[in-house]
């Protein structure tokens, strides 16, 4: 693994899934991550079943390499462990409210005066100012004031919840991972600290760019569909087993390679309008997948460049061929059954 962050100190104020995965990634490129907890109010994911061995599973995932310190903010004490540990801090990870900190005497204006080459980063649903900045949030909002979500639609219209985490994840935990690295970087080429401040809903707008660059332009994706259902050639379809195949096609060459493959010739089309599901008969794909299983098309599709695969199961997600090749899955030792956890997904291959 690359450990570009050995020897760089991160205290871990975060909670709940973006902090403490963002945490999580940092610490396995080498950073020595200090998870700091208050004693009365602890992060609740502690809490959140299934459970190992009376350890939650999702916990241990989150935080396993991490170095766990309870803290009594209230007391001499404790504010006088917490200045020790900001002292010998490289980076301090906030995920309060704003406010919240400054509250406990800890907001980045009173802490630079302790450590001034101090990275302090904010991590936030709608960052440190702004309209909604101090309100509550979860993934989901984040993805609806965002515009997310109205790009994410069923049949019939209505907005579909992921079965993930995006905002908290691609808007959190990621972004949070490359800020703390560029600004690991900035400071060695000033020897300054700095303060930054990340929103998981502005961080959600790199996501957009392909239906915003294209609105920009005159074209409003979401007529079209053209990711998101509205093409037979970029579509998932159902195979005779109950199962699911994506069909991911969108070039032209590969649309009419899987056409040609298919001994279907008369398929094959010149313009990507062409394959609308409102101008071609779509219903004929779906007929046609319903003739083998789901593992049947994965053979069949097997070595024809046709970007046509298995929708894999979560249940099956560990023997995948594909991740197993990865080996990001790893196991934590435990006296009934291994714990498991996730490694930063990125391999050095020389």
């Amino acid at each position: 693994m690359i450990q570009a962050l050995k020897n760089i100190r991160i205290l871990d104020f975060t909670k709940l899934l973006p902090g403490p995965l963002g945490t999580q990634l940092l610490s396995a490129m080498g950073a020595d991550v200090i998870k700091i907890e208050k004693s009365d109010s602890r992060d609740y994911v502690r809490f959140q079943p299934p459970f190992i061995d009376g350890v939650s599973t999702l916990y241990a995932a989150l935080n396993h390499n991490k170095t766990e310190i309870i803290i009594d903010f209230n007391t001499d004490e404790g504010n006088t462990k917490l200045w020790e540990e900001v002292e010998k801090a490289d980076v301090l990870i906030e995920q309060y409210r704003p406010g919240v900190m400054k509250h406990w005497g800890l907001d980045y204006e009173t802490l630079k005066s302790i450590n001034p080459k101090l990275i302090y980063i904010s991590l936030s649903g709608y960052g440190q100012d702004g309209p909604h900045a101090k309100e509550a949030g979860h993934d989901l909002n984040y993805l609806a004031i965002s515009g997310v979500l109205d790009l994410i639609r069923d049949e019939k219209g209505k907005p579909v919840i992921p079965g993930i985490q995006i905002a908290d994840i691609a808007g959190g935990a990621y972004l949070l991972q490359s800020a703390c690295l560029a600004a690991v970087l900035e400071r060695h080429n000033t020897g300054k600290g700095m303060y930054l401040d990340i929103s998981m809903t502005d961080g959600l707008l790199p996501l957009m760019v392909f239906p915003l660059s294209q609105y920009w332009g005159g074209f409003d994706q979401r007529k079209m569909q053209i990711l998101s259902g509205g093409l037979v050639n970029y579509n998932v379809y159902e195979s005779a087993d109950g199962r699911w195949v994506a069909l991911g096609a969108l070039e032209m060459k590969f649309w009419n390679a899987f056409c040609m493959a298919l001994n279907k010739p008369e398929w094959k089309r010149e313009e990507l309008l062409e394959l609308s599901v409102h101008v071609f008969p779509k219903e004929e794909l779906e007929l046609l997948f319903k003739t083998r299983n789901r593992d049947e098309w994965a053979v069949w599709a097997e070595g024809k460049d046709l970007c046509l695969t298995p929708v894999i199961e979560l249940q099956e997600l560990e023997d995948s061929q594909q991740i197993k090749s990865g080996n990001f899955i790893r196991i934590i030792s435990s006296a009934s059954k291994d714990l498991k956890y996730i490694l930063n997904p990125i391999r050095i291959l020389k």
